[in-house]
């Protein structure tokens, strides 16, 4: 990688430092012991060592940023793209990490704040992480048209990466679909209760989701199939 790609990484490193930062200075009022997991309501049921809780996700969020960082280096489609190609979806590959990245971050702050007990109760604690979950769905939708066809990100199933027609307009249509699925999380928030929330919105949303990009995906691989052939 060069020093100009370099550079462009500040703003992930400011993102991957933030809860490091967070840690360090409230590193005193922190208990020994925290919370790692709570149940759909928002109650504490799973607690660890201080050093291990509070710097467990921050770390695991290094690892998505590196490895997402270097999925586009060893993708075989990629280096079939043109310069300028390949450069456009190491772009939207960036964007991607980021918005990953932050949403990581957020939820680490979060936990933090939970052990702090800054919330109410643990509803509120649990409608933070949706309400964060559903604007990374929303841009996360709205760069998904940007991505190109490649075998690490976007939504891959074998008729996308077969063809690039079928992956341009799966993308498009799938990017809109994600995007509404995002702001009906945030939306939803404030109708569902957080223990029903997981079973009646999460789950159906992303289920629904991924079997749509699938279906669709096919039916149009089969159309453009069958318009081709006629043509010839």
């Amino acid at each position: 990688m060069k020093l100009a790609d370099l550079k462009k990484e500040w703003l992930q490193v400011v993102i991957l430092a933030v809860p490091f930062c967070a840690v360090a200075l409230l590193w005193d009022r922190l208990p020994g012991w925290v919370p790692i997991h709570w149940n759909a309501r928002g109650e504490v049921d799973g607690i660890a060592r201080k050093s291990f809780g509070t710097l467990l996700v921050p770390v695991v969020n290094v690892g998505i940023a590196l490895l997402t960082g270097l999925l586009p280096l060893i993708d075989p489609k990629l280096r079939k793209h043109d310069p300028e190609m390949r450069a456009s979806l190491w772009r939207t590959v960036r964007i991607f990490r980021l918005a990953i990245t932050a949403f990581m971050s957020f939820v680490s702050l979060v936990m933090l704040a939970a052990t702090l007990k800054l919330f109410k109760d643990g509803a509120n604690f649990t409608y933070a992480i949706y309400i964060g979950m559903g604007f990374l769905f929303v841009v996360l939708g709205n760069f998904m048209t940007k991505l190109r066809p490649n075998y690490f990100v976007g939504i891959r199933t074998p008729w996308t990466l077969e063809s690039k027609e079928v992956w341009a307009q799966t993308h498009r249509v799938g990017g809109r679909l994600m995007m509404v699925e995002g702001f009906l999380m945030i939306g939803l928030c404030f109708i569902v209760p957080p223990e029903r929330y997981a079973f009646w919105v999460v789950l159906p949303l992303t289920l629904g989701f991924a079997l749509f990009s699938i279906l669709y995906s096919y039916v149009l691989y089969k159309k453009l199939g069958v318009v081709r052939h006629a043509s010839q």
